[in-house]
């Protein structure tokens, strides 16, 4: 079955990981090797192969340290999105700390690729009941759609949508692009990506996205290029981070070529009109 999807790519590097700073203090970034540009070549050589464009919500301080790297994403047809500058969760900002991060990666990303930032998604889906905020000035700062909203328990709300839906701001609407789950017995199961997407059945992921196509709803998939490294460095971290960042990651690529061969698939902003 065709149906046009979406893909987006989490352009971060792999020790850009919240709730890890005593194991992996911010200080130290600047000193840790980073492996982002062989990774994200990986991607693009899989999405040039299959034909098909990505959205890449991009980190700030990524595109600041690699221009080249951001600019030939663009000029291959992908879009450009913000995933903040410093990767921090969005609930453990100031509305004034956000505003400044959120318009610092803007002006970061429109500089490197002359065109208008459209889309945002937070680090670890950190728009939330507490931080509900954030859209007022994602609106405010003129995005048109977030992507930080996740219908799962932990990291967000299984009450949320899961099909792309609109916001009722203050200042009109504004898309929100949820992450691909499965409903099992009330339960949302994380399989649009990370470990999710890894680690279930490769079925259960093709079956959850051909209903949802049936339906005339758009799967959402998300992948970060660290899990594409198979030889990623490997940090001292607590047993439920290590599951997460690396369970089944030797299989990332293979499931991600099944996927482009399965499905069609787009970026946020064709999709959504923009």
């Amino acid at each position: 079955m065709k149906y046009r999807n979406i893909l987006t790519v989490d352009l971060e590097d792999w020790f850009h990981v919240c709730g890890v700073s005593r194991y992996i203090p911010r200080e130290s970034w600047d000193g840790l090797e980073s492996r982002i540009v062989a990774t994200t070549s990986r991607i693009l050589d899989l999405l040039s192969r299959a034909k098909t464009l990505a959205t890449f919500f991009v980190l700030g301080s990524v595109a600041e340290q690699y221009p080249t790297l951001v600019r030939g994403i663009s000029d291959s047809g992908h879009e450009i999105a913000s995933h903040g500058y410093a990767h921090r969760r969005v609930y453990t900002m100031t509305p004034d700390l956000f505003r400044d991060d959120l318009k610092r990666s803007a002006d970061i990303l429109a500089g490197i690729t002359g065109k208008e930032i459209k889309g945002f998604r937070a680090p670890e889906w950190s728009i939330r009941d507490g931080s509900m905020w954030a859209l007022d000035i994602l609106q405010e700062e003129g995005f048109l759609y977030d992507s930080s909203m996740a219908p799962l328990h932990v990291i967000g709300n299984p009450q949320y949508p899961t099909r792309p839906w609109r916001h009722r701001l203050s200042k009109g609407e504004m898309w929100e692009i949820p992450p691909l789950v499965c409903d099992i017995r009330l339960i949302n199961l994380p399989i649009g990506g990370g470990w999710g997407m890894r680690i279930f059945p490769y079925r259960l992921i093709r079956s959850a996205i051909i209903k949802n196509n049936r339906q005339g709803i758009p799967s959402v998939i998300f992948v970060h290029p660290r899990e594409f490294d198979s030889n990623c460095p490997r940090v001292r971290l607590p047993l439920i981070k290590r599951f997460v960042l690396n369970a089944s990651i030797v299989g990332t690529e293979k499931r991600f070529e099944r996927l482009l061969d399965d499905f069609e698939f787009t970026t946020v902003a064709n999709f959504i009109g923009l």
